[in-house]
């Protein structure tokens, strides 16, 4: 079945791509051959050559050996943004074993699970984390480093756990030849833990070829925006989550761009950034574009933005909008999950671009829309079913699960979980996740509609809406709203507004002004607890 949509691809940009048989690791390699005086990385004060990189990595490569690990062992990074983090992946990679990202917020019982599940080998982690594995080290090896302090031989500082190993004091004594792992491009590369908001994550297995696959979809997609050696991205999405990990470490890598790199997001200190170091690509979340939107008084000069993607929560239009208005640069919506690496849609960037839509598939990926109790496959647009997917940037499973991975991979399918539709020119559109929507009485109704909608008004800063329990409905809609500085509304007025523009089932039962949403590392609303805060409050 040809794939709707695809007369609408910018033009220049093919469906149909061809993909190298190369690690990750000898991606570096040919960025390096090809721009060996490129700046790779910049942090705080300081930056690095594609040569200076790739010697990093080739000595962190031989570290880890030195270390006894091998090909196929799994080496943990918890850090934040840093060179560290980049050194300590393709490192991790050219030594032959698999990589596994975790927060840097993780501690107690969910790092437990994690070391434990994926069978860590060894750490990397910063002094400031190094604490939480106290009682982990006899697991794994603990690798430490300080990422407040320029990264060089000298640093000199005194691990809180004794038994801890100091990178800066032996990396840069090992060799920069790469040791040549027995790797492939079908080798697994990473264990991307899922965000684990149903539950306790999962490892998706994605090998270099899935995350290579992404990569050269996601250059595809923007060859309209920037040349090779041209690109310089706002790191500021967290690189351990696959979002930051391939639009703003891999695609860098490949296209031999600079890494603006930060550690955490800061409005002020990410603003200074673009003003002095002029990047023209930023990804990132409607968290953040929708901080710069709001700072309407500041002397920054953000012109240089040419292009943005958001992602991992829906994108509000009125954010959209006013990023658009502020930069000049075009902010547009796309969607994608950790198993397929993680990009499916992203609207065009040059092209026409809807509001409140995901956008077109990319390149090579299939997409399907399937009724989610019959499997039926739905081909009339604005029938709304489940998003299933194909590409070759779909992971081969969950680490060590056959049963959870067979419910999510059918046939070569991947069976997301989340709710769309598709318009008659073929862009898509989420409705809600599958395990979100409300059901009031027999009515579905999707929070997206609802939080669109109050996005709009001008005292909303932001929102999320879940069901919660009713005796006579089963479920209805709530709103919880955080008001913008200074801004006075009242629940009433808020549901006043609701129904002027809703039918009146979909109107929130009730309004609730909250100080804050709780909100994953990436941004995205944490629904889940913020249904364990209702039932908590009853």
């Amino acid at each position: 079945m040809k794939q709707p949509g695809l007369e609408h691809y910018e033009s220049g940009i093919s469906y149909h791509l061809d993909y190298p048989d190369l690690t990750l690791p000898a991606v570096l390699h040919q960025t390096a051959e090809k721009y060996p005086q490129h700046t790779s990385m910049v942090y705080q004060n300081a930056s690095w050559s594609y040569t200076q990189l790739n010697d990093l990595v080739s000595q962190m490569a031989n570290f880890l050996i030195g270390r006894g690990i091998q090909p196929g062992d799994r080496v943990g990074i918890q850090l934040p943004n840093s060179p560290q983090f980049i050194i300590a992946y393709y490192g991790t990679l050219r030594a032959g074993a698999i990589a596994v990202p975790i927060n840097p917020q993780f501690k107690g019982d969910d790092l437990t699970f994690l070391v434990d599940d994926s069978a860590l080998k060894a750490v990397v982690t910063c002094v400031e984390i190094l604490p939480v594995y106290k009682d982990i080290a006899s697991k794994a090896q603990v690798i430490v480093t300080d990422i407040k302090t320029p990264f060089s031989p000298s640093q000199e500082y005194t691990p809180s756990l004794p038994e801890a190993i100091r990178l800066e004091q032996h990396l840069f004594s090992c060799s920069t030849s790469d040791p040549q792992a027995p790797i492939t491009s079908r080798s697994i590369a990473t264990l991307q833990y899922t965000g684990g908001t149903t539950g306790r994550s999962k490892g998706a297995v994605l090998t270099h070829f899935n995350l290579l696959a992404n990569v050269i979809q996601f250059r595809e997609w923007f060859k309209n925006v920037f040349q090779d050696g041209d690109g310089r991205f706002v790191a500021v999405i967290p690189l351990f989550h696959i979002y930051g990990l391939t639009t703003s470490m891999n695609v860098p890598v490949y296209t031999g761009s600079s890494m603006l790199l930060m550690p955490k997001f800061d409005l002020n200190e990410l603003m200074a950034l673009i003003d002095k170091h002029r990047p023209n690509l930023f990804m990132g979340v409607p968290a953040m574009y929708g901080a710069i939107a709001a700072r309407e008084n500041h002397n920054y000069d953000l012109s240089s933005i040419e292009a943005c993607v958001s992602g991992s929560a829906p994108l509000p239009p009125a954010i959209q909008d006013k990023f658009q208005k502020l930069t000049g640069g075009k902010l547009v919506e796309g969607y994608g999950l950790s198993e397929a690496s993680p990009i499916v849609a992203v609207n065009p960037i040059y092209g026409t671009v809807k509001t409140g839509s995901i956008g077109l598939p990319f390149p090579d990926t299939e997409v399907r829309i399937v009724d989610p109790q019959t499997g039926e496959i739905i081909t009339a647009p604005e029938r709304i079913g489940e998003l299933v997917v194909k590409g070759p940037q779909v992971m081969q499973g969950y680490w060590q699960k056959p049963d959870e991975t067979a419910l999510v991979l059918k046939d070569g399918w991947l069976h997301t979980g989340d709710l769309v539709k598709r318009d008659a020119d073929g862009y898509l559109y989420i409705a809600d996740r599958l395990k979100d929507m409300i059901i009031m009485g027999g009515e579905k109704i999707y929070p997206r509609e609802i939080e669109d909608l109050l996005y709009t008004h001008p005292a909303v800063k932001e929102v999320a809406v879940i069901g919660v329990p009713h005796e006579l409905r089963g479920e209805v809609p709530q709103a919880f709203v955080v008001l913008k500085e200074g801004a006075v509304v009242t629940e009433k007025e808020l549901k006043q507004f609701c129904s002027q523009h809703l039918s009146k089932f979909k109107v929130p039962h009730k309004v609730s002004i909250v100080d804050a949403l709780p909100r994953s590392s990436v941004g995205k609303v944490l629904r889940r607890l913020l249904k364990e805060q209702f039932e908590k409050a009853i």
